[in-house]
């Protein structure tokens, strides 16, 4: 399998190259290399490679700065997504990207199916959502992978923030009125190869399996690493100066997944603990 990946250096285009580094050939690019925003640039990369599958990491993944910043946000989510569509389309390879749990407002009881209706509250949900529906319009073959909460060993993330700021004794103030379920790169490299393996089409949900709250998240962590938690304090997110509106309830049913590849996702504490133990060494933890 010949495979091209865009945002080769991102948190899960790293772990998408670790997961695949077997592959009989494969290319990973950045932006350095491989601009998703220049149609041109997305036909000559295609074409020159002649992958089988294009796995489209690259993406705008600001929340908060997105709300200022809608343009960028846009272009690369929204037109970055039809550029390489349109690319795979004429080459006959088949596009695996991602989407998020921000498409969707929160209200519901249960955990969002793939099929329940979108309605993002945020610029980058909006975004989110309209780089999907650019996916479908193009009509090439595809495989669509929401997430959410990614956290891995490649890049900033929340896990990382609550340490760092842990360490230096400041205080935590940390949402509790959102609910979702923290999703480990390394599990969503494997997915992909899981679903490919089972070639799966159209739109699946994949995190880890549970719920938890970015505050009982932070606690978690904390209490796994020895940290005190008095440093932390729960609080609603509309006393936080988060400019981008998220949805309070973002749990992803994982059961289309299960049904695909006969594989059950790890719970996210045991997820969690595996990424501590993996930045321990590089953190001083141990």
């Amino acid at each position: 399998m010949r495979l091209l990946i865009t945002g080769g250096l991102g948190l899960l285009g790293k772990e998408i190259a670790r997961v695949f580094d077997r592959s009989t050939g494969i290319r990973t690019t950045d932006v350095e290399e491989w601009d998703v925003t220049d149609p041109a640039a997305c036909r000559r990369e295609v074409d020159g490679f002649r992958p089988d599958v294009v796995i489209h990491c690259a993406a705008y993944t600001a929340v908060d700065r997105a709300e200022s910043d809608v343009a960028l946000a846009n272009r690369l989510n929204v037109e970055g997504t039809r550029n390489v569509a349109r690319a795979c389309r004429e080459r006959g390879a088949l596009m695996v990207t991602f989407g998020t749990d921000y498409i969707f407002d929160g209200t519901s009881s249960r955990p969002y199916r793939e099929e329940d209706a979108a309605n993002p509250l945020s610029v980058y949900g909006k975004t989110k959502w309209a780089a999907e529906e650019a996916l479908r319009e193009v009509g090439g073959d595809h495989l669509l992978v929401r997430t959410q909460w990614m956290f891995g060993p490649a890049g900033k993330n929340f896990i990382r923030t609550i340490l760092e700021k842990a360490r230096r004794g400041e205080t935590l103030r940390v949402a509790s009125d959102q609910v979702g379920c923290p999703t480990f790169s390394g599990d969503l490299a494997d997915a992909v190869r899981n679903l490919l393996g089972a070639r799966a089409r159209g739109t699946v949900h994949f995190s880890s399996e549970g719920e938890t709250s970015w505050f009982d998240l932070a606690r978690y962590v904390l209490d796994r690493c020895g940290l005190p938690a008095a440093l932390l304090s729960p609080a609603r997110t509309r006393d936080l100066p988060y400019p981008a509106p998220r949805p309070a309830y973002g749990v992803l049913s994982k059961e289309k997944y299960r049904l695909i590849t006969g594989i059950s996702p790890r719970p996210w504490e045991e997820a969690v603990a595996e990424y501590l133990e993996r930045i321990a060494p590089e953190r001083g933890m141990r």
